[in-house]
């Protein structure tokens, strides 16, 4: 319960710092909030190498009940195939903070949920989080992504240079990667957290096809129009490859 009640706070921080530059679960309603207003909760998760089938079972039979009854609408829950070998991520959705800033008050008040942070945390080794916002042309997730393989990725820019990286994004970036077959979801902008990182999430079949659209790409000259504006805006690029949980496309249980 720490945890959640920290993140009260940090709602309220990401109000004021707003900027410009599966299984079933809560419905985007049909009059859906703008992207403007969307906010995309993103926890990165350190489990205990000797507990991942223990939480995974946790989080499956108690945590995702929890996390949908309180309005989170889940993007995606993964492990991690290249990277931080014993890390999930997972990504939720919220119409705005207010409605996240909902959620921590009824979890908070829930026993069940205290009950089941008691026999969490003893699984975990570490977590962090950070609050996303979709940027105005940003391609939208789907609820929940079902795609096999997802390449995360982080590109690190100066906030110098911001502006004119979302610029090359908006107008050739995103529909040069589109025209090559990638599947971008994405950008988000950090809200809290490191506001020089920009991310993306890629979604895939197979890390085959990766390799098949990478060596396509890399073989025509789009790749040096690419390439040349992510080394003039950015600083690093930061990828790892991420699988789905094991319960993360299963149907919750029909309510009697």
């Amino acid at each position: 319960m720490k945890r959640f009640c920290a993140l009260v706070v940090l709602a309220g921080v990401l109000s004021a710092a707003s900027r410009t530059g599966s299984g079933e679960q809560p419905a985007a309603k049909k009059d859906a909030p703008p992207l403007a207003a969307r906010v995309y909760g993103e926890w990165r998760i350190q489990v205990r190498p000797d507990k991942a089938k223990e939480y995974a079972q946790l989080i499956e039979t108690k945590g995702l009940p929890l996390f949908r009854e309180a309005g989170g609408r889940m993007v995606g829950w993964w492990t991690t195939l290249v990277g931080d070998l014993y890390e999930h991520v997972t990504i939720w959705e919220y119409d705005d903070m207010t409605a996240f800033e909902r959620a921590v008050q009824k979890l908070g008040k829930d026993k069940r949920f205290a009950e089941f942070v008691e026999k969490r945390d003893p699984l975990l080794s570490g977590e962090e989080n950070r609050f996303l916002r979709l940027t105005a042309f940003a391609a939208e997730p789907t609820l929940p992504e079902n795609s096999k393989v997802i390449v995360h990725e982080v590109h690190r820019v100066p906030l110098a240079r911001m502006q004119a990286y979302l610029q090359f994004m908006q107008s050739d970036g995103m529909d040069l990667l589109r025209r090559h077959g990638f599947k971008p979801v994405g950008p988000w902008m950090v809200g809290v957290g490191n506001w020089s990182e920009v991310s993306y999430l890629f979604r895939y079949d197979s890390l085959q096809e990766r390799d098949e659209l990478m060596a396509r790409f890399a073989a025509h000259d789009d790749v040096r129009t690419y390439s040349g504006k992510l080394n003039e805006f950015a600083d690093e690029v930061t990828t790892r490859i991420l699988l789905p949980a094991p319960f993360a496309h299963r149907s919750a249980p029909a309510k009697p």
